[in-house]
């Protein structure tokens, strides 16, 4: 859905024609804007303040028209490449829930890395076995990979180029959602253990190479099929650095970021 274009403008004094206006309502309904009602192809009011409600994370006077390969186009695509000044974002609705995503609709052209492709890629980084609880790695290459470090509004610990990656993503945070950026902390990066509530399943986190965020000291619920309003206003940078968000996954981590298996693979090769 994401890469599919509109042909004209949709919105307020928008050409709105059908396809495009059905187009533009399935990718506001999968970023969380129920109030468009359903994509009937019609641009009624309610479609007009469900797009201007969506400038309203990026832009300091929405006008409630997307053009094609404009910026709120970009944004709603998930690939927006350049900066903007954020608006104030209201008090309080940073944490609020929004339905998560449909997965269509975030992280194209990202795959996740998963189990095999990270012990194939970076090996195992416990000689022992994995447990709920955080372990420190017995892999020699990785130890001698992992730093701790500055990034952005938090220090973290985690695989040198993925902490590297992670202080260009925060640059762009800061620089395009400004509230955003002051509100973030983080769960953690570094961790060797299992997935929640999986008795076999390795954690990316094990690696450094993921990383928990919270907004104002909250995290976001796991696995109720929303995310904060925060989250979704900085998953699209994250995922033009090559970060895979984990809204996507069969139970909702929407807190949880992680290198994609593209970015995983350019990471291997810089390592010592």
């Amino acid at each position: 859905m994401a890469n599919q274009g509109i042909s004209a403008s949709v919105g307020r004094g928008g050409a709105n024609r059908s396809s495009d206006v059905r187009i533009l309502q399935n990718l506001l309904l999968a970023r969380g804007f129920s109030n468009v009602g359903t994509a009937d192809g019609v641009c009624t009011d309610a479609t007009v303040a469900a797009i201007v409600e969506f400038q309203a994370g990026f832009l300091r006077a929405p006008d409630g028209v997307v053009d094609p390969g404009g910026t709120t186009w970009q944004h709603l695509a998930a690939s927006f490449s350049g900066t903007t000044t954020s608006p104030p974002v209201p008090a309080g609705s940073i944490t609020r829930p929004m339905p998560r995503p449909a997965p269509g609709s975030i992280n194209a052209g990202l795959t996740a890395a998963g189990n095999d492709y990270m012990l194939r890629t970076l090996g195992s980084p416990l000689a022992g076995g994995y447990t709920s609880l955080c372990q420190m790695p017995t892999d020699a290459r990785l130890r001698r990979n992992v730093v701790t470090d500055t990034v952005g509004p938090f220090r973290v610990t985690g695989l040198v180029p993925a902490v590297l990656s992670l202080k260009g993503v925060m640059a762009d945070i800061a620089r395009e959602q400004a509230e955003v950026y002051a509100a973030l902390g983080t769960a953690g990066m570094f961790c060797c253990r299992l997935v929640r509530g999986s008795a076999t399943s390795i954690s990316n986190h094990s690696w450094g190479t993921a990383i928990d965020l919270t907004l104002n000291g909250v995290l976001d619920a796991y696995g109720d099929d929303t995310v904060q309003y925060g989250l979704t206003l900085i998953a699209p940078i994250f995922n033009r650095h090559g970060w895979y968000w984990g809204a996507a996954f069969r139970t909702e981590d929407g807190m949880h970021f992680e290198g994609s298996k593209a970015l995983v693979d350019q990471w291997a090769g810089q390592l010592r």
